[in-house]
């Protein structure tokens, strides 16, 4: 295995990179897992088809008989990043009982769970969405949409039982949304590796943010904290 591949391994194993799916091909999966790291190592623009096949080890004639295309490949790991984000947050807030406090916190620990777990998902998923054709990205803004209407319902029923003081969600919800979205880019584990693009910025922040005392349990539960207090929780 070359070095490249070696530095590719250790990458993939530091940071999540897909949720299983069940029923999906394994060439399938291998060519998505390269292309998540691929992505959010260098752009969309940044990655060729010849690269992903490089990088799996196949003819890339091969690639075809999966994806009709480099823009099929990014849509699918949008809509399975989007799908799985959603679903995470949704069964979150369906098992923490009627309480909206608790439903609100259970959600932005789901939310901050996926991101600290999957951040090469995260970070392909949600910055080059403006590579897609306008079919897939009107598919994945009713995901998007879909996801932020469960926050919604939870802050309204809270507001309407007297536990939130939230008059204008819409504010305190992007605040919300863009700070949990954003822990993909400079949370990672105490084995996050130390070469290549995504891994930098963590060795710079860890200057003046001491890993020991970031748990992803820490993150999750300090986060549900300043949510609250944004939303205005009694």
């Amino acid at each position: 295995m070359t070095d490249k591949a070696n530095d590719r391994k250790a990458l993939e194993g530091a940071a999540g990179v897909l949720p299983g799916v069940e029923g999906l091909a394994i060439g399938k999966r291998r060519l998505l897992e390269a292309a998540v790291v691929a992505v959010a190592e260098r752009g969309y623009h940044g990655v060729s088809v010849r690269d992903l096949a490089s990088d799996t080890g196949v003819q890339a004639a091969s690639f075809y008989a999966h994806f009709g295309s480099k823009e099929e490949l990014l849509y699918e790991l949008c809509l399975l990043g989007h799908r799985e984000h959603h679903r995470c947050v949704r069964d979150a807030i369906l098992g923490a009982g009627a309480d909206a406090r608790e439903q609100l916190r259970a959600a932005i620990r789901a939310n901050i769970w996926f991101h600290a777990t999957y951040p090469l998902l995260t970070i392909s998923a949600n910055s080059e969405l403006h590579a897609l054709n306008a079919e897939h990205l009107a598919t994945i803004a009713d995901l998007r949409h879909d996801a932020g209407t469960l926050l919604t319902a939870v802050v309204e029923r809270g507001n309407s039982e007297g536990v939130f003081d939230c008059p204008e969600p819409w504010l305190p919800m992007s605040a919300v949304g863009g700070m949990c979205l954003r822990v993909a880019w400079w949370f990672r584990p105490a084995v996050a590796v130390d070469e290549g693009t995504l891994s930098a910025y963590p060795r710079q922040a860890a200057t003046w943010l001491r890993p020991e005392d970031y748990t992803i349990e820490r993150v999750m539960d300090t986060y549900a904290d300043y949510a609250l207090k944004i939303f205005g929780a009694a």
